[in-house]
């Protein structure tokens, strides 16, 4: 298959310029140009020890209200920070944009890509120095988005994003939006002291790397957990400053070059393993011209049925797709099964990281070696922004197998 024949958004590859504001579908070019001029007029305002924070609204259940029983997106950042924490206002100058109002399930990766370059035009134009980006976001595709961006961004990350959210609207008697954003705020502040350039989710009483976290509850404060990475941080000891660990990235010697892709969906058919699945149905929709990958979720430790391998495999070969499988279980992709054996045996690459890292890494894999399964491969199976945890940060388990 050649270039011609990929589906347009990989053949059309990167965005040359991530800092080219006419790329931007969702996002008024002239709101952002605003934006910037509002921070580089900070530079005429008596910030006296406040620290400049620049600040994205998105919308999720942190800004919504209730109309006839149902929630729906409606306060801007400048609302919602006047409902937190006075103390916050005397110690940081947050200067915000509202990108979109929108309930997060209804996020797509043209959103994260306007944000991308969203940011990527601020860091070029911006002139007073920053503590970096807060984005506030709901918490339904946050973990899927807040990958994305990780790596859309790449290596030579010169800033730190955080995103957080929150399980009830700030406008709720019972909220927990006002300490989420606090804590986001003395997270970004410790990160910048040490030097780091990472994105980073807080909720509730922790801190993630973005590339590690996936949603574990709809009801509770801490929203987020990471199966695979400790956490960075806990907020339950009341520690100030914000306590980080050794193995979080430095700013990176190395230059800043977004992979900024084109195409607001992905190109990845997603198998989640469970019991009385038909396997030819993915097999015919492997043939779709927008399939370039398959992807198993196994039961756990790579388990998958026999039967849905051997077809699954056999029709991304014939189309040459490579094929992979993640797995939901808090441990590295080990041989205990000899189903999980055999996947690999017939070509299937098991990856360590989550669903929504993956996902977001094979658009990266797809557009720099679109018809190479072996690049692919080592691309996947190579740590690039944190996404696979090492000795240092991996999570270990309170019993061993």
């Amino acid at each position: 298959m050649n270039n011609s024949q990929l589906p347009p958004a990989i053949a059309q590859g990167f965005l040359e310029d991530p800092t080219d504001l006419s790329h931007l579908k969702l996002i008024d070019p002239e709101k952002v140009k605003a934006f910037v001029h509002a921070l580089n007029n900070t530079q005429n305002q008596n910030l006296g020890d406040r620290k400049l924070v620049a600040a994205i609204g998105t919308g999720g259940t942190i800004s919504m209200k209730t109309e006839n029983g149902v929630s729906v997106p409606d306060l801007d950042f400048d609302t919602i920070l006047s409902r937190i924490n006075a103390n916050v206002s005397s110690r940081f100058k947050i200067i915000s944009l509202d990108a979109f109002l929108i309930d997060s399930s209804q996020m797509t990766y043209a959103h994260v890509r306007d944000l991308a370059i969203t940011l990527c035009y601020c860091w070029k134009h911006v002139k007073p120095s920053l503590l970096g980006f807060i984005i506030l976001h709901g918490t339904d595709t946050l973990p899927y988005a807040s990958s994305a961006l990780s790596l859309m961004m790449g290596q030579g990350l010169p800033f730190s994003v955080i995103y957080t959210a929150a399980q009830k609207s700030i406008q709720k008697p019972m909220t927990d939006a006002g300490t989420n954003l606090r804590n986001t705020l003395y997270t970004l502040e410790s990160l910048h002291k040490h030097d780091m350039a990472e994105i980073v989710t807080v909720m509730g009483n922790r801190a993630h790397l973005s590339t590690s976290a996936v949603k574990t509850e709809d009801r509770l404060a801490d929203a987020f957990d990471s199966p695979l990475h400790k956490f960075i941080t806990t907020f339950s000891t009341l520690a100030y400053p914000i306590e980080l660990p050794a193995w979080l990235n430095p700013k990176r010697p190395v230059p800043f070059a977004p992979t900024i892709w084109n195409g607001d969906y992905g190109h990845t058919l997603i198998i989640q393993s469970h019991m009385g699945i038909n396997p030819h149905i993915f097999a015919e929709q492997i043939d779709s011209p927008h399939i370039r990958a398959v992807l198993f979720f196994s039961y756990g430790a790579g388990t998958v049925e026999e039967a849905m391998a051997d077809i699954v495999i056999k029709s991304a070969k014939q189309k040459n797709c490579p094929v992979f499988i993640v797995s939901p279980i808090n441990a590295r992709y080990k041989i205990i099964y000899k189903s999980a054996q055999n996947i690999i045996n017939k070509g299937a690459i098991p990856l360590y990281m989550t669903l929504p890292a993956a996902l977001a890494k094979i658009e990266i894999a797809l557009r720099q070696s679109p018809n190479d399964i072996q690049d692919i491969s080592r691309f996947m199976t190579s740590n690039y922004v944190g996404e696979i945890p090492d000795e240092n940060s991996h999570f270990k388990a309170l019993y061993k197998r």
